[in-house]
């Protein structure tokens, strides 16, 4: 096969490699490109990939074949399959760009394309085999001086530092302190390592693609791949070190890790790997001659000029600007005090007081709109204040009050003040017995619409019930099937009416927008509500990363500056991420400038070992509890982290185990959450068709009574916690007390430390059962213990370094 049939046989397969991947996996979630409702685009984001991706992906990979054909079946082999990744890679940020301008993140647009790094690397085997069916090439060892490769090394490298503030701090946000990393974030000593790597790696790899080259377009793609596989190699370092700090995990722990790594890795390498390619074209015309074809000189540079603008987009951009404490607020007439957070080395929610405050409750999902599975079974039960006495007698202090936005704005601009009314007086009942509200916007699979009848199901899809979330006028789905895959989360349907969403299509997100203003004017001077969450569990849409990070940020964003100019006083935000992060245990986090608010909480889902998507396909467990809390850590940042959702479900004696494991995790990491559920209706499309309804309270499908409470669960929820501590806790240990699943009685062991520098001293501590609680203390005064409903309350005056004991 001739070198002109190579690159159109090659480019034909790569073709129908997108064709073909778009018609089996529409959702776009396997496949390069997803195509999902409607053939025909309708909004530029449709069009992009046809008019951008496609384009340079089939651009560039004849370049590739064209450049290194002559190569030995072997190198040939590895050098298309790079050069495919590296293609596609630099398709999807040219798309991302163009879809979202003007005023594109391009550092975060670069870094986004991680995320197409595994699937690239699995398509690129395809054209790598078509170009075995080649006769065997040369080797071509026309090497430029071994000289070159280092100056050429060492001046990349240098550049990268230099502007690793505004570029590479784009990566590897979620690493631990020390490991080698190209990003600033990480430390001196990280990011020394993380540069030392790549020098020598893109020194090794240059040369090894130096030899490959014959012309000048041939060896500055050559000098972009050999940055490439540095990224790799760095990828592969990070991952060695997190196996050594976190240990090797659950069973498909270290393959996720591998999954992020090395497509960052890679990322990183086609960010800064247009510097070095650029620089062996000098060595590239004394290896080559004076004759090295000017055409290729010149696309080369042509293409070096594209990138270097590129990069001085990024440098303009800047580094996110660092958040600015607010002052704390007193209490004034009223139980609860106003909260914000605390953002640095020990991230926390504080109240009027500067006490760190544990928010510790469950979420309410009673006044959602659920659509309703089954004729005449109700989706919801009725609330009502003494929902929030039961939950104040076993301690907590905060209820994530689930809303609907189908129900608060039934059309577009007109306002349901009837449902309105009934969040007021669920924002007063949890106020009157002394629990905090956290308002969230709740939504499952978009919408509660189902699968149409009558209709059908592509292959590997299957007909789904409705759920809840946004109203009939602002699901934009153009006519894509409402059918799910492995669970509601994956719909082509749902996908994109989020895309939709996000790129504010017919201006549906900015609808949202203005209710979150109008809630904001409502409740934004009661302190007795903690803050709002945007978005529950925001699907990924079709382009993810992009809308899951750039345009998810964007929307929060949005809404920040819609809140913030509503209230009467700042209330906390509590960002959530894709609900790829709560299936999986990982994923981007969104990007924007609401990070550089103060008052934002990191809030993610942490059901790792439960409901996540390893345990829906019957896979080993991908995250382990323990590491789900390490990395809601390390993605968070100097924000503090909430669990907005976190429970368990299943055999007695696992569970036991699991919700162990977790409070444990919960105490170490002195952070609050929220159990799902409180109570859960037979209708709940989310609780199928059960025998009973699954919440902390269960009821009896068959009688409609309510059956005993989820013992084994209350035992955990209900545990000794400090509602509020003066200062900062510095440690937190509390193990409940009586058999597994028996009634909360008194601590087996709780014990706190902290300390403080000023500010309130009352300490705030709840402890469960009928027994007085003996503390023995060091650095408190005034103990006392006062009883309430289903407990105690240990009060007391602490100063300077603090510790209390119990049992």
């Amino acid at each position: 096969m001739g070198s002109r049939r190579l690159v159109s046989t090659t480019v034909g397969a790569v073709l129908v490699l997108v064709v073909v991947g778009a018609l089996i996996d529409p959702v776009g979630y396997f496949a390069l490109l997803g195509m999902p409702g409607r053939v025909v685009p309708a909004a530029r984001w449709q069009i992009v990939p046809l008019v951008v991706y496609v384009p340079l992906l089939l651009g560039g990979t004849a370049w590739v074949v064209a450049a290194f054909g002559h190569l030995g079946r072997r190198a040939r082999f590895a050098t298309v399959w790079a050069g495919f990744v590296l293609t596609a890679v630099v398709a999807k940020a040219a798309m991302s760009t163009a879809a979202t301008a003007p005023g594109p993140n391009v550092a975060d647009l670069l870094w986004a394309t991680s995320f197409t790094v595994p699937k690239a690397a699995l398509y690129a085997l395809v054209p790598a085999a078509v170009t075995l069916l080649a006769r065997p090439g040369d080797r071509g060892d026309g090497e430029p001086a071994r000289r070159s490769h280092w100056p050429v090394a060492a001046v990349s490298v240098s550049v990268l530092a230099v502007t690793g503030p505004w570029v590479a701090s784009h990566w590897a946000r979620d690493l631990p302190d020390g490991l080698p990393s190209a990003s600033p974030q990480g430390g001196a000593a990280g990011l020394l390592a993380g540069l030392v790597v790549v020098s020598l790696a893109l020194a090794r790899t240059q040369r090894t693609f130096a030899r490959r080259s014959r012309t000048a377009a041939g060896a500055f793609l050559g000098g972009w791949l050999a940055a490439l596989w540095a990224g790799i190699v760095l990828g592969a370092v990070q991952v060695a070190g997190l196996l050594i700090l976190d240990g090797p995990g659950a069973p498909l722990q270290t393959p996720a890790a591998l999954w992020i790594r090395f497509g960052e890795g890679a990322s990183l390498g086609v960010a800064f790997g247009w510097l070095p390619a650029l620089l062996t074209l000098p060595a590239t015309r004394r290896a080559f001659g004076r004759a090295a074809p000017r055409a290729s000189t010149a696309t080369a540079l042509s293409i070096a000029v594209v990138v270097v603008a590129t990069a001085g987009a990024v440098a303009l951009a800047g580094p996110e600007p660092a958040p600015s404490a607010r002052k704390p607020v007193a209490a004034q007439g009223t139980e609860l005090s106003p909260l914000r957070a605390v953002r640095g080395e020990r991230p926390r929610i504080v109240d009027g007081e500067d006490r760190q405050v544990l928010l510790r409750g469950v979420n309410v999902n009673q006044l959602v709109d659920f659509y309703v599975p089954r004729p005449g079974v109700p989706a919801t039960l009725p609330l009502g204040e003494d929902d929030f006495a039961q939950m104040a007698a076993l301690g907590l202090n905060v209820v994530r009050l689930g809303v609907s936005w189908s129900r608060i704005e039934p059309r577009p601009g007109r306002y349901d003040e009837g449902y309105l009314r009934q969040i007021d007086q669920a924002v007063a009942w949890a106020k009157r017995h002394g629990l905090y509200t956290v308002i969230d916007m709740h939504q499952d699979g978009w919408s509660n619409e189902p699968t149409p009848a009558g209709s059908s199901c592509p292959f590997g899809t299957s007909r789904m019930d409705g759920y809840d979330g946004a109203p009939a006028w602002a699901t934009k789905a153009d006519g894509a099937p409402r059918c799910q895959f492995t669970g509601r989360d994956i719909s082509p349907a749902g996908n994109r009416a989020f895309t939709n969403f996000y790129y504010d299509r017919d201006g549906v997100q900015g609808r949202l927008v203005k209710v979150w203003g109008m809630l904001a004017g409502r409740f934004g001077g009661d302190p007795a509500v903690a803050g709002f969450d945007p978005l529950n569990e925001p699907g990924f849409g079709e382009q993810a990363p992009l809308t899951s990070t750039l345009l998810l940020g964007r929307f929060h964003d949005r809404v920040l500056r819609a809140i913030r100019a509503a209230e009467s006083r700042p209330h906390l935000l509590f960002v959530e991420p894709s609900i790829f992060w709560s299936g999986t245990g990982f994923d981007a986090i969104p990007r924007g400038s609401f990070r550089s608010d103060p008052d934002v909480v990191f809030a993610p889902h942490l059901y790792a070992e439960s409901i996540t998507m390893d345990a829906s396909l019957g896979l080993p467990v991908m995250t382990s509890v323990e590491h789900g809390f390490a990395l809601a850590r390390r993605a968070a940042g100097d924000m503090p982290v909430w669990s907005g959702e976190w429970g368990f479900w299943g055999d007695a004696g696992s569970v036991a185990g699991r919700l162990r494991r977790y409070a444990r995790q919960e105490d170490d990491g002195r952070i609050g959450g929220a159990f799902w559920v409180w109570k859960q209706a037979c209708g709940d499309p989310q609780n199928g068709i059960e025998p009973t309804g699954n919440g902390l309270n269960n009821l009896d499908c068959a009688t409609g009574r309510f059956l005993p409470p989820d013992a084994v669960a209350v035992q955990e929820i209900s545990r000794a916690y400090p509602r509020a501590a003066p200062g900062v806790l510095t440690s937190l240990r509390s193990l409940p007390g009586g058999r597994p699943g028996a009634k909360p009685t008194g601590p087996q062991k709780f014990t706190l430390t902290g300390r403080t520098a000023g500010g309130g001293c009352e300490l705030d501590v709840w402890v469960p059962g009928e027994d007085r609680p003996a503390p023995a203390v060091t650095g408190i005064e005034k103990i006392e213990a006062t009883k309430a409903e289903g407990g105690w309350r240990v009060t007391g005056c602490a100063r300077g370094s603090y510790r209390l004991t119990i049992g």
